[in-house]
């Protein structure tokens, strides 16, 4: 009978202490589950604040034109931040700049893959003569060593023209950066320059004179 009753308080002391642990598996995957939900919820709020601001780029409030939305906006479409910057006059010059560097990068990319073709044929036939060692017949007669000292030049000057490109680019986001930071400074003829006369009186002096001195005074007007 005692064997009994000690096999059953056994059993209830095991299931009891399944069931807490049980309640604490629980406890600990609802936790889990909650700031998964927290994270999810900051991740969506970052989201929507990144999608709102990519939004407001295309609108303002304002007739000036925020310094950082002015980048931004040149970063997307060159010319936009000078557009939006009532700079209308830019916007062409911002265009011709990035047509010029390309007509450049296109004429020298053309001449280094002709002269390139050019000093291959040469380099695989070594052994024809002068008049006959040639692929372009405009290149008839000139040395191998010009030929490939032009190669070198014309790629030199594509790869450099493909650089200016993109010190363009960044040159016109900082001109609308400026631009947009300047807005709100008064350009006009208010700023003036003011010069009178005026008498300084100062507070010490030799064994204990003062003397009055004659100055002029300039005064900057920034209305």
């Amino acid at each position: 009978m005692l064997k009994s009753l000690f096999f059953i308080l056994f059993i209830f002391i095991v299931a009891n202490t399944y069931a807490q642990r049980k309640d604490s598996v629980s406890t600990n995957k609802d936790t889990i589950t909650v700031k998964d939900a927290a994270k999810e919820i900051g991740f969506k709020e970052k989201a929507r604040g990144i999608t709102k601001e990519i939004g407001l780029l295309f609108k303002d409030s304002t007739k000036l034109q925020n310094p950082r939305k002015a980048v931004l906006r040149s970063a997307i479409l060159p010319g936009w931040g000078q557009a939006r910057n009532r700079k209308w006059w830019k916007v062409p010059l911002v265009y011709g700049g990035f047509v010029g560097l390309g007509l450049i990068y296109n004429f020298n990319n053309k001449f280094y893959k002709e002269t390139l073709a050019e000093s291959q044929f040469r380099k695989a036939n070594p052994n024809l003569g002068r008049d006959s060692s040639f692929l372009f017949s405009q290149y008839r007669g000139i040395p191998d060593n010009q030929i490939f000292g032009a190669k070198d030049f014309y790629r030199r000057n594509r790869d450099l023209s493909l650089y200016s490109m993109v010190g363009f680019w960044g040159l016109q986001m900082v001109d609308a950066y400026i631009d947009a930071k300047l807005a709100t400074f008064d350009v006009s003829d208010d700023l003036t320059l003011k010069v009178s006369p005026s008498i300084y009186s100062p507070t010490y002096g030799s064994l204990g004179f003062k003397t009055a001195v004659p100055m002029l005074s300039l005064k900057f007007n920034f209305k």
